[in-house]
């Protein structure tokens, strides 16, 4: 099934949290300059990722204007590098993300699949720089699989639709996706230590495959699915159903589903994003 015949959507999301190579980049800044910037208050209204990045205990979260750091009890701010992350993908070495280079930047827009592993001080162009930009990544917390939802066909991708690269881009393989039936996108993960192993939420259900998203089976309910994240023996994800949000814990072993309570804030209005913890 090919990408066009989809409707990628992406909204403004809320917190629930639950328990190759190419050049180095960096801007024209003092490396004096720290990173990072304490702050009293911090405003998240419109993410594209979050998670731990590079197995620390600090939590990145991905916004249009750089990354935002929560560490021991203390929110920080990028002051420099405040790209415009898309797909950010949290794994054990860093991130890798896609997406705009900041306001005033002398880097090609957009960036193509990009990675980081010194907290966002500086990236590496993995491919497709100044050609595409993806939204929807997914990647295995410790492997370097990484799936992407290509939407416009380009010089390496000739197609649109789901692809995988275990080479951090130098190389791409196509899925056929044989069973997706899903009108519309909502997000992409791959399960952290089985990198075959991947799910898609869509408006018509959560779909999972175990071949590397050669065909996918129905995992859930045939609800919208606003979210979906894996943990080691499970996934995490939110349903829409009848105008109101319900979060659910499905066992991979037996794709038995547990109901988890969520506050009454949660709604159709103010939807439930599912991101590992990574312990």
């Amino acid at each position: 099934m090919k990408l066009s015949k989809w409707l990628l959507t992406s909204g403004l999301i809320s917190l629930f949290l639950t328990g190759c190579a190419g050049e180095e980049e960096t801007q024209n800044k003092s490396d004096s300059t720290p990173m990072y910037e304490e702050t009293k208050e911090v405003e998240l209204e419109h993410l594209h990722g979050m998670g731990y990045a590079g197995n620390q205990n600090d939590i990145y979260f991905a916004t249009h204007f750089g990354l935002v750091k929560y560490s021991k009890d203390k929110w920080y701010t990028s002051s420099k590098e405040k790209h415009d992350y898309m797909g950010f993908q949290p794994t054990k070495e860093g991130f890798y993300s896609s997406g705009h280079p900041e306001q005033g930047s002398n880097l090609e827009n957009p960036l193509g699949l990009i990675k980081s592993t010194n907290e966002g001080k500086s990236f590496k162009k993995l491919t497709l720089y100044g050609k595409t930009d993806f939204h929807y990544l997914a990647a295995s917390y410790n492997s370097k699989v990484i799936y992407a939802l290509n939407e416009q066909p380009n010089s390496q991708l000739k197609s649109s639709g789901l692809f995988y690269t275990e080479d951090e881009g130098k190389s791409w393989r196509e899925s056929k996706m044989s069973g997706f039936k899903g009108d519309s996108i909502y997000g992409i993960a791959a399960h952290p230590d089985k990198p075959n192993i991947v799910v898609i939420a869509s408006s018509n259900g959560l779909f999972l495959s175990d071949d590397y998203g050669e065909t996918f089976k129905l995992s859930s309910n045939e609800n919208q699915i606003t979210a979906v994240e894996f943990q080691e023996n499970s996934l995490l994800y939110s349903s829409l159903k009848s105008g109101s949000i319900e979060l659910y814990k499905q066992d991979l072993t037996n794709n038995k589903d547990a109901k988890i309570n969520v506050p009454a804030e949660i709604n159709d209005n103010n939807p439930v994003y599912v991101y590992r913890i990574q312990s």
